[in-house]
């Protein structure tokens, strides 16, 4: 077990499922929470493309054509009214890869049959959903054929086969972002996974079938899912009557236990209530309708069998660090404005209040009461607390990286070995032990690269790390699933998913929520660093090329929330702590570095 409370204990055993009869919807009951106002929705737009017109030039055919791949019909086949029929089969729309570009495509002719398309590419959809950015300047040619049938311009395919291209705008109208969920192995925590669907009329089946596979590599081993191996649809088609989804299940869903039932049960109502006519789940075994132990046939929301996901916390107040001081602020307030000292800003108990200006880049436990920084030389690493003595490890790496707590209360840090490679270390912050030392853990894919930055998310199961080539050149920003022992010690990073691959440069990355994070990061060398907004899976752009960055901010030097995106503070070169208005910044006070619990 982690150290962490376990919600909901008293639902562990309530989960018990059977093979009973069905149940009805309740005809009355409480008032329940509705949907967030922020909450993104799955609302259909329909879309038809336009069929061909007689007389087109092969430029209105081809224009067309790609247009075409924008209709929500299932069955595309306006689309295919484009295509000489030989073709038709080679248009795989819903398996191969998705283009998306930016501005407009380029078509030009190679002979009297024969064109070629090009387009500046913002990202590449990959069949499993999974939406790769493309670095600046990233240009996508095919060539198509063309031949008259019944003396019209039709279009035919490479013989590969071809998916779809589509624009910014058209991408956002047919397909949609949508998470998967899994758990944790030792706790009730749901993980989500990001993932990109086409809008239709059967998105509530692919979200189920999705939830039915297996955990992605990236999380391998750091999560897990109730859904037994081999799960599958009993039949092709999740229906939603009267707002409840019906998800029938193959036979091996029956090899669960009861922990797993739930957790499979949790995992399908957190992803389908993503969906807006969806307000409960309910499963069957080949239409056999499973039940709680309680008699209850469909379930509102994962909460109610104990699973959810766990939030960033929202904080009212945050620690800054001038000189060797270290005192509390309002991380709201506004100079100069003749506002009250509020109480809660005096030092609390448990505080540490002082840290020698020798040591840089401070990080604050979970529960307030460690600090840990390391020397200027990055070879040294110190943690503090208010009522006992520094304690100043053993020298273990050097090139040391910012520290970060997780809410286990294991630190986090980066540096290269006493054989030169890089690697990430945790130490057991909380240890009794006071010859406790940094453990490596096992990261093969970090041969070759140097870790800049490391962020925890809440659920302390996934790290978000920034690493380079060993030059400095080639930085990444990876999603790594934190595999750990049954104690709750990190042993592992899963091979990391990379994320903001647009950006060439990146200076700090933190979390913002369980979905998004931050970094700064500028996507040329001559560019101004400015912090960007990411959704996992879905870039810094989400799509939209300028969607995700705000304002700029000349000499910024490191990123932290103390709630969410409209929380986010950032501390400058020169000691200036700003604050987001909008898309701009203030200034709210003078400090090197602003601690949050974890950040």
């Amino acid at each position: 077990m982690t150290r962490r409370l376990v919600a909901a204990l008293a639902v562990a055993m309530a989960t018990l499922l059977t093979g009973c009869g069905w149940g009805g919807l309740p005809a009355s009951g409480p008032v329940v929470e509705g949907r967030a106002l922020s909450e993104v929705l799955g609302e259909q737009v329909r879309v038809v493309a336009q069929a061909p017109v007689d007389g087109s030039s092969q430029d209105a055919v081809v224009r067309g054509f790609l247009r075409a791949g924008e209709d929500n019909d299932d069955t595309h086949a306006t689309g295919k009214l484009f295509l000489a029929p030989q073709s038709v089969d080679l248009w795989r729309w819903s398996s191969d890869e998705v283009v998306v570009y930016d501005g407009d495509l380029t078509i030009r002719p190679l002979d009297d049959d024969t064109v070629r398309v090009s387009a500046s590419v913002l990202a590449r959809l990959g069949p499993d959903g999974r939406y790769v950015e493309q670095e600046p300047g990233t240009r996508q040619e095919i060539t198509l054929g063309l031949t008259k049938v019944g003396g019209e311009w039709r279009i035919e395919l490479p013989r590969k086969g071809f998916g779809l291209w589509l624009d910014s705008d058209q991408f956002s109208r047919v397909y949609t972002n949508r998470f998967i969920y899994y758990i944790t192995p030792n706790s009730r925590d749901l993980v989500p996974d990001s993932r990109w669907f086409p809008n239709g009329s059967r998105l509530a089946t692919t979200l189920a079938r999705a939830q039915l596979s297996a955990v992605p590599d990236h999380l391998k081993g750091a999560v897990t899912t109730g859904v037994p191996p081999g799960t599958q649809l009993a039949v092709n088609a999740v229906p939603v009557e009267n707002g409840t989804a019906l998800v029938n299940l193959s036979s091996q869903a029956l090899s669960a236990g009861p922990a797993d039932r739930a957790a499979m049960w949790a995992q399908l109502t957190k992803t389908l209530l993503q969906i807006s006519p969806v307000n409960a789940v309910a499963l069957s075994v080949d239409n056999t309708p499973l039940e709680l132990s309680d008699g209850v046939t469909s379930v509102s929301t994962s909460s109610e069998l104990g699973y959810d996901v766990v939030p960033r916390s929202t904080l009212d107040t945050a620690l800054v660090r001038r000189g060797d001081t270290i005192q509390r602020i309002d991380p709201r307030f506004v100079p100069d404005t003749g506002a009250a000292k509020r109480p809660d800003l005096d030092p609390q108990d448990g505080d540490v209040e002082r840290i020698p200006d020798l040591w840089r880049s401070l990080a604050l436990s979970v529960d307030g009461k460690q600090v840990a920084a390391i020397s200027r030389d990055l070879r040294d690493l110190s943690i503090w607390r208010a009522t006992e003595p520094t304690r100043t490890l053993a020298p273990f790496a050097t090139g040391l990286t910012k520290p970060v707590y997780d809410a286990d209360g294991y630190l986090w840090i980066g540096g290269a070995d006493h054989e030169g490679d890089d690697r990430v270390f945790v130490l057991d912050s909380v240890s009794s032990d006071p010859d406790a030392a940094p453990k490596a853990i096992h990261a093969p894919w970090l041969e070759g690269r140097r870790v800049v930055e490391l962020s925890v998310s809440a659920d302390a199961a996934r790290a978000l790390v920034v690493t380079t080539a060993l030059n400095g050149s080639d930085v990444q920003l990876g999603l790594s699933g934190i595999v750990r022992a049954t104690n709750g010690e990190p042993t592992a990073l899963a091979q990391p998913l990379r994320q903001a691959q647009s950006l060439g440069v990146i200076e700090d990355v933190t979390w913002l929520d369980p979905l998004n994070y931050a970094v700064l990061g500028k996507v040329r060398e001559r560019d101004v660093m400015r912090p960007w907004l990411g959704t996992l899976g879905a870039g810094v752009d989400g799509a939209l090329r300028e969607s995700g960055r705000l304002g700029q901010v000349p000499g910024a030097a490191s990123i932290t929330t103390v709630g969410g995106p409209r929380g986010i503070i950032i501390v400058t070169s020169d000691d200036r702590v700003l604050a987001r208005a909008g898309s701009t910044w203030r200034r709210i006070v003078q400090g090197s570095d602003v601690l949050v619990p974890g950040g």
